[in-house]
């Protein structure tokens, strides 16, 4: 089914009229939209088929977390309203920055914010499955997670085919394997070296039949980031590891990000001893 095309001032339903364009790139566009209803303005994600709205809808009806969008109700004629943040994604503010990547404590801070919204999502039962700097939004300084389109149940691990984005697809998501939480984690860990670099950490191919993640190893952070500790260095890498086993649990990973903020605000309060509970992350030496 072909996408519908609209401009501003078009009616995308009864009472919902198109205000801009948000993003119009991909098969499914999105849009700002005015809710006459709602009297509010809100993002509207049109579909080219009608069913992958009520699919995405449902993932974000059953998630409430101030780090994850917040859906609004799909309609019987294929779109989906949202709340709308107004702000960069990550992927331009990365690109913003003189220096091509966040300080090193900011990017912690918002690997601790992303972490938080994964760990929601795989406790109510679902697995993102395209997280990448472009797919999260920073409104007032807060990083939010959207574009759940290719989310999927825990309990439905078995691939059909690849889906997600080249870059940060984990190994099993290359090879129609069985995806899991750990999936999400190597994704999490592209986009964290992404922050903290500006580059990724796998060599670019042209052909999506050629995923460079199946047989070589990410390159160390510290070849972009010299200063960077080598304890960071060594749970980027366990993040990235071929094998799903070999990769932290965020329950674990967060408390150990939390070390790396040396400057201004910490995530909790001093008194609140997350690490204390958190099991130990292997050393990438020990990870087979």
């Amino acid at each position: 089914m072909a996408r519908r095309q609209l401009t501003v001032g078009m009616p995308v339903a009864p009472g919902i009229t198109v205000l801009g364009v948000v993003d119009d790139g991909g098969e499914d566009a999105v849009y700002l939209v005015w809710n006459h209803r709602a009297w509010c303005p809100m993002a509207c994600k049109v579909y080219a088929r009608s069913g992958d709205a009520r699919r995405e809808g449902a993932v974000l009806g059953a998630l409430e977390h101030p780090n994850i969008v917040r859906g609004l109700g799909a309609g019987s004629s294929g779109y989906l309203l949202m709340e709308y943040l107004d702000g960069p994604t990550l992927k331009q503010l990365i690109q913003s920055r003189k220096e091509g990547r966040l300080s090193l404590p900011n990017a912690m801070r918002v690997g601790i914010y992303l972490g938080s919204a994964l760990i929601h999502m795989h406790s109510r039962g679902y697995l993102h499955l395209d997280v990448k700097p472009s797919n999260v939004v920073i409104y007032r300084g807060r990083p939010v997670l959207f574009d759940l389109g290719t989310a999927r149940p825990c309990s439905q691990p078995q691939l059909k085919s690849s889906i997600g984005t080249d870059f940060y697809m984990s190994p099993e998501q290359c090879e129609r394997g069985q995806v899991s939480p750990a999936s999400d984690v190597f994704a999490f860990g592209v986009t964290l070296y992404q922050t903290l670099t500006g580059k990724l950490p796998f060599p670019k191919t042209r052909s999506r039949t050629s995923f460079p993640q199946t047989r070589v190893e990410p390159r160390p952070l510290r070849a972009y980031l010299p200063r960077a500790p080598q304890e960071l260095d060594l749970l980027m890498q366990a993040c990235m590891a071929r094998s799903a086993e070999a990769r932290p649990e965020l329950s674990q990973l967060l408390p150990a990000l939390h070390q790396f903020i040396s400057t201004g605000p910490k995530m909790w309060p001093a008194s609140l001893d997350l690490a204390a509970t958190a099991q130990p992350i292997p050393r990438r030496k020990e990870i087979r």
